[in-house]
């Protein structure tokens, strides 16, 4: 595929848990996380630069800030590159992020269809060392880089809807209606009409409609 005509397709994520960071000599850093894919908790590889890194401190409270000293001391003295810092070991446990919007995106070209690993623990991706499965047939791994993240709009319907959507549909309907929120969240975020439908999950017209039509129906 040519750069030109590719066009990113976004991702929404509502909780990240960041096992390490990787530093080279460029401007970008890469996370390695844990975060719910299709209703699964996968890992995947994050791209960022340290700016977005930086708001994923803040937005990360009082544990980011100490990480954020942690970090800094190792970067104020030389260092390798790369450099793996180790979150989940120096600290025991994730640097956890949940309450925002987390926009991503799968980068071009992240696919390896011939390529296969030796058997040597300095090669086996690190999914896999997390206990995580390999396409036998098809190398592909769960990168995506960040593109925004900002605090969720939650929906919080004030009244019961009317009878007509209660019952077995009512987590449905409630669900549809944080969808459209979800939408509105990233419209008010600067994407477009067309990229907010993708981020929330509603390109289909009869989706959206549904999400639309729940949210009003709970107010």
């Amino acid at each position: 595929m040519d750069a030109l005509d590719y066009t990113p397709h976004y991702v929404q994520i509502n909780e990240l848990y960041i096992d390490s960071v990787v530093i080279d000599d460029t401007e970008f850093i890469t996370l390695w996380c844990f975060s719910v894919l299709d209703d699964e908790y996968k890992f995947i590889y994050l791209g960022c630069d340290f700016t977005q890194f930086n708001q994923i401190l803040i937005a990360a409270g009082e544990k980011g800030n100490e990480i954020a000293l942690h970090m800094a001391g190792i970067l104020n003295k030389p260092y390798d590159t790369p450099t793996v810092i180790p979150i989940k070991e120096q600290f025991n446990e994730y640097l956890e992020l949940t309450g925002h919007d987390i926009i991503v995106y799968e980068p071009l070209a992240v696919e390896d269809d011939e390529e296969e690993f030796e058997e040597d623990d300095d090669d086996i991706p690190i999914e896999q060392l997390f206990g995580g499965k390999q396409n036998k047939t098809q190398q592909k791994y769960l990168i995506y880089q960040l593109d925004k993240l900002y605090p969720s709009k939650i929906f919080d319907p004030e009244k019961k809807p009317t009878r007509s959507i209660t019952g077995c549909f009512e987590d449905d309907s409630l669900e549809l209606a944080q969808l459209y929120y979800d939408y509105l969240n990233a419209v008010e975020n600067g994407y477009s009409e067309t990229e907010a439908r993708q981020v929330a999950g509603l390109e289909r017209e009869l989706f959206f409609r549904m999400a639309r039509k729940a949210s009003e129906l709970w107010k």
